[in-house]
């Protein structure tokens, strides 16, 4: 029977064992990977740009929107009846603190004035003659009415003596010219004593009370002066803070009543922000912190805020909470970059501090399943994964997959890593050192 020899052959071929095919895709492997090798060894060293990795502590922060709103915003109103005599703002115009905002007519409140300053000049006319006692002339006046009232009791006395022993003697003279005789020595003493106590008033002065009533009677002329005063400062309807004017509310020649508004006042150095934060991030914000705000209406530029008041009242609807965030905005060449009603985003924190590595944005490389950054190591580039956290600018907080695979002071590529590949040499061209902030919160 005659041979099929392509069967023979067929069966002499060696089996295809696993531990055949392993050899041969092992031998693959080692083919690819000295292709690979062997392309990186041909490509050479890649330029690139490093930094350190940083640490702080920092906490995450988002942007949330809110309005511009005026510091202070004031309707100024009239405090008395009157008709304006003067109107010299306008919508728009810059104010300082107390510049006349109306004139109101003041004639008849300066003749009351005037009044009354007349009456107080006779009250401390009062009150200084009672001060300085009686004059000399009215001293010697007192003293020749006591020497006349001596010589009358003198006189009378001597008189009374006579009748009295004449009386005795039972001759010459009646019971009643006794009598008149008696009365007229008793009245000259009456009028002696009295003179000596009117010298003795007039030596001594006023009393002390009657002055002291002469002083209040001035204190209380002094104090209804201050008051027309008050009132005629009143008739000037001022600022109350510097500013400016956004609506007229009265003309010159108009007839104002007390409490009618005149103008609209509004203070735009420094302005506040109001934003709404929700419940879930309220607990981060804190009255004090110094917050990043940015406007749409100014792109490219930073303004440094301050939260000064968090309202503790939530919205029932929405859930979030008013925060108060002040800015300043000083005039730059006579205008104030931020204005009432402007859109701004301000960032708050959303978590809490922690210490993270920070690294700059242009580290990351996002392309594949996990971010990964390249670590330089012996001059060759080592690939580390990590997961990102908060943000701050153009760093970016990352905390290695790896434990210990990244760690302060590391040096990192932030230009060159579009196309490194692990394991490449790398030839750095230059380094960049990350600033750390003073107040990353």
């Amino acid at each position: 029977m005659p041979t099929d020899h392509r069967q023979c052959r067929s069966r002499h071929l060696p089996d295809a064992s696993p531990l055949n095919r392993f050899a041969t895709n092992l031998g693959v492997l080692l083919v690819v990977t000295l292709t690979a090798s062997s392309a990186i060894a041909q490509q050479g060293p890649a330029s690139v740009v490093v930094t350190k990795v940083v640490q702080f502590n920092v906490a995450g922060k988002q942007a949330f929107i809110g309005n511009v709103t005026a510091n202070r915003r004031t309707v100024v109103g009239s405090a008395v009846d009157g008709r304006v005599l003067e109107f010299p703002v306008k919508a728009g115009q810059a104010i300082q603190a107390r510049d006349t905002l109306a004139l109101i007519r003041t004639a008849t409140i300066e003749i009351e004035i005037e009044g009354a300053k007349a009456e107080l000049d006779l009250r401390l006319a009062e009150l200084e003659e009672l001060r300085n006692g009686a004059r000399p002339d009215e001293v010697r006046l007192a003293e020749a009415t006591v020497d006349a009232a001596s010589a009358m009791q003198d006189y009378a006395r001597t008189k009374f003596n006579r009748a009295d022993r004449l009386s005795k003697a039972g001759s010459g003279i009646s019971q009643d010219e006794f009598e008149e005789a008696r009365a007229a020595a008793l009245q000259a003493a009456a009028m002696l004593a009295e003179a000596n106590s009117q010298l003795a008033l007039v030596r001594e002065g006023p009393r002390p009370e009657r002055i002291k009533q002469a002083a209040a009677r001035v204190a209380v002329q002094e104090q209804v002066i201050a008051g027309l005063e008050d009132r005629l400062d009143k008739y000037t309807v001022r600022a109350p803070f510097d500013g400016f004017v956004i609506n007229e509310m009265t003309q010159a020649g108009a007839w104002v009543q007390q409490g009618m508004a005149v103008a609209e006042v509004v203070e735009i150095d420094p302005v506040e922000i109001d934003v709404y934060v929700p419940e879930t991030n309220i607990g981060f914000v804190r009255q004090g912190l110094e917050v990043v705000v940015r406007v749409d209406a100014i792109p490219g530029r930073v303004f440094a805020g301050e939260v000064v008041r968090v309202v503790p009242l939530a919205d029932a609807r929405a859930r979030t909470f008013p925060v108060k965030v002040r800015v300043a905005n000083p005039a730059e060449s006579g205008i104030h970059p931020l204005l009432p009603g402007m859109l701004a985003q301000v960032k708050l924190p959303t978590s809490v501090e922690r210490v993270s590595l920070m690294v700059p944005k242009d580290a990351l490389q996002l392309g594949g399943a996990q971010p990964t950054i390249m670590k330089i190591v012996d001059g060759k580039a080592v690939a580390v994964g990590v997961n990102i956290g908060a943000s701050l600018d153009s760093l970016i907080a990352v905390e290695p997959l790896v434990e210990g695979s990244l760690a302060e002071n590391d040096t990192i590529v932030v230009r060159g890593n579009e196309r490194l590949r692990p394991g490449q040499e790398v030839a750095i061209n230059g380094e960049i050192e990350i600033e750390i902030p003073t107040n990353p919160n």
